[in-house]
């Protein structure tokens, strides 16, 4: 389970950016694609920095579409059944991006610490 937690930010970002750069009928933007392909190398070499530069670019854009729904919500002179849906799915939304972006910087950031913590173990078990 702790395996699964720690690898969905790359799989949800790859669903994301392909999502993203989808436009019908049958077109993907390249340059979603080109970023999306950052990040399948980025789950297949295991980069540190690399890593922590993605989690903090992701937590970064997260803070900037937090400002745009805020923004946006901001317009809506009453209250009402849209404002409400804006709010409700947009917090939701935010709330998973942080969270997802969260994991990244703390998987990357503690890389080395886990690295040496199953070498230690290894040897242990020798």
């Amino acid at each position: 389970m702790k395996k699964l937690l720690f690898k969905s930010p790359e799989y949800y970002l790859i669903i994301l950016l392909i999502l993203a750069g989808y436009a019908p009928p049958y077109f993907i933007n390249p340059i979603f694609i080109a970023i999306a392909t950052i990040i399948i190398l980025q789950l297949i070499f295991k980069n540190r920095i690399s890593g922590i530069l993605i989690g903090a670019i992701f937590f970064m854009v997260n803070l900037y579409f937090l400002g745009a729904l805020l923004s946006e919500f901001n317009e809506f002179k009453e209250f009402s059944s849209e404002a409400k849906q804006l709010i409700f799915v947009g917090i939701s939304i935010w709330i998973v991006n942080f969270i997802m972006s969260a994991i990244m910087i703390y998987k990357y950031l503690n890389l080395p610490f886990r690295k040496a913590l199953h070498i230690t173990i290894e040897k242990q078990n020798r």
